[in-house]
């Protein structure tokens, strides 16, 4: 249900009645120019500003109950005092009842009941009704204004005659004597100081708990000739010699609105933020080695053998009639695999470990171990690559075409090779691998371009990260590129293994200062079969 903000009134002066033989109940609903407080703000309100809300007929309620509506508005005239109200009773119970407590004088005023979309302004701490749209008018035993008392009550009914009880309450006045201040000279020195200054107004805020109604409020001072709702000079004596805690309140909300500050005025007040949750990471590892061979999975450092092909002759040849084949000879042998773990350790500041953050800083620092675990294996298949004994295809250092046709031999041999080209792999260094991408030819056009070729021998992927030279696809391998002495390779994939173990995080606890966090691995490489990698280099000078 919407809180409504409702007002109890029943002015001075206003003559209440209640004629029973006719069932209405007269008065006046709301006064005007007249200041009143409910739930701890003030009101007034002034003509014009109450209609009935559109599309309805104002009730008469009881206590602001809708179970106690007893009747209907009947005459409406809003009068410069106020608005003066007819509510016809309803020959109901509560119709009854209410001329009963209304005769009686226990529900002698009445209340109006503002419906949504009620606005005020606030000037001077007082909220002045704008537009209040209401939906019924409620007798009650407690007006909100105090010298607003019931003066005369007609009981046309009872008294013939028209006769009238009177009960008149009189409101003593307090006077207050106050020692005046002279303030002029500080008065104009800050009137000149503000003259053409623009204050806007403040925005409209809601003005009632369930945001039934608005209040525009408007800025307390004004430099400009007219008088605002306070004074500027006045609020100051009043805030910082009487201690006035609502003056120093509007001289400091008026400061801070009206005048402009910039973010270096208040940068003690703006400290730098840490972001974590846009934290930056290292390097994301690209694994190209680790995508071209074959894999496996181990669980720890037991070394394992790997039986492989040896030699053979004689398997087959052609048959004679009646004459026994000659056997033939087969040999096998085994390699011995040797993985070997791959570890590492950081130590946290508890005090780190505790704050965690968004990411938490664990998190961070384990995906940088993990990206190093990776940059580790991947250098281990690179050197492993780098012990095969395996005869090198030296390119002596050539470019653009004669690059090109030296690869393009190479790989064409390769048909020729007893069972064919199985060397469907290739990894360049970064020696190799730009001299393809700007291979050229006589008339400068791109013999690898990267989109439209024409007379070319392949293209260039669009992220510059492989080659397709033919069918054959060269990738770059940044880890190949380690020191000067560098090669790219051409290899058979199943005859390039590499073992690994998922990483293990652990977690030490064993003294207070710190916190240690672990990883740990292991990874094992082999080539089965050297004469299934193929050395490539690309510079003399490197032989």
């Amino acid at each position: 249900m919407t809180e409504t903000m409702t007002f109890d009134v029943i002015p001075a002066g206003t003559v209440f009645s209640v004629d029973t033989e006719q069932r209405i109940i007269r008065g006046r609903a709301i006064p005007y120019g007249v200041v009143g407080t409910k739930n701890g703000r003030q009101f007034q309100f002034s003509k014009g500003t109450i209609r009935a809300k559109d599309g309805m007929k104002v009730k008469g309620w009881a206590l602001h109950d809708q179970a106690h509506a007893y009747g209907v508005v009947t005459e409406w005239d809003d009068t410069d005092e106020g608005l003066d109200v007819a509510i016809k009773a309803a020959k109901t119970p509560e119709g009854d009842r209410a001329l009963a407590q209304a005769d009686s004088g226990v529900w002698d005023g009445f209340s109006i009941g503002p419906s949504e979309g009620a606005k005020y302004q606030l000037k001077g701490g007082v909220y002045h009704a704008v537009d209040i749209p209401i939906h019924e008018i409620s007798l009650t035993p407690a007006p909100v204004f105090g010298g607003a008392r019931v003066q005369s009550v007609s009981f046309d009914a009872i008294n013939p005659g028209g006769s009238t009880v009177s009960d008149t309450t009189t409101a003593e006045a307090e006077t207050t004597t106050e020692v005046a201040t002279d303030f002029s000279a500080i008065s104009d020195a800050i009137t000149k100081g503000f003259e053409g200054l623009q204050f806007p107004q403040r925005e409209t805020v809601s003005a009632t708990a369930g945001g039934t109604g608005q209040v525009t409020e408007e800025l307390p001072y004004r430099f400009d000739g007219v008088a605002g709702s306070h004074s500027f000079t006045q609020d100051i004596k009043d805030a910082y010699t009487s201690g006035d805690s609502e003056a120093r309140q509007r001289i400091e909300t008026f400061m801070d609105e009206a005048f402009a500050v910039t973010t270096g005025n208040v940068a003690t007040l703006n400290p730098t933020q840490n972001r974590p949750e846009l934290y930056v990471p290292n390097l994301s590892y690209t694994r190209p080695l680790y995508d071209l061979v074959s894999k496996g999975s181990i669980d720890d450092k037991t070394p394992f053998t790997v039986p492989r092909f040896s030699s053979a002759a004689g398997l087959v040849g052609d048959h004679a009639e009646g004459v026994e084949p000659t056997p033939g000879s087969f040999a096998a042998t085994n390699q011995t695999i040797s993985p070997a773990p791959v570890s590492g350790k950081i130590e946290i500041n508890r005090e780190v470990w505790d704050q965690g953050g968004s990411p938490q800083a664990d998190g961070i620092i384990w995906g940088e171990m993990l990206n190093a675990y990776y940059e580790a294996v991947e250098a281990k298949i690179a050197a492993r690559l780098k012990t095969t004994a395996t005869a090198e295809l030296n390119l002596a250092g050539a470019v653009d075409a004669p690059l090109v046709a030296s690869l393009t031999n190479y790989f064409a041999g390769l048909q020729f090779v007893r069972g064919g080209n199985r060397f469907t792999a290739m990894a360049a260094d970064a020696k190799l691998f730009p001299a393809l991408v700007a291979a050229k030819d006589s008339a400068g056009r791109n013999l690898l371009p990267v989109l439209g070729p024409a007379n070319a021998q392949g293209t260039v992927d669009g992220t510059f990260d492989r080659i397709q030279l033919g069918n054959q696809t060269v990738r770059a391998a940044w880890a190949l590129a380690q020191g000067t002495n560098t090669m790219s390779f051409n290899f058979v994939p199943s005859s390039v293994w590499c073992w690994t173990s998922t990483p293990k995080r652990f977690t030490f606890e064993y003294q207070v200062k710190s916190i240690d966090m672990a990883i740990w691995g292991y990874v094992g490489t082999a080539i089965l079969r050297d004469s299934d990698v193929k050395p490539i280099d690309y510079d003399t000078a490197d032989a």
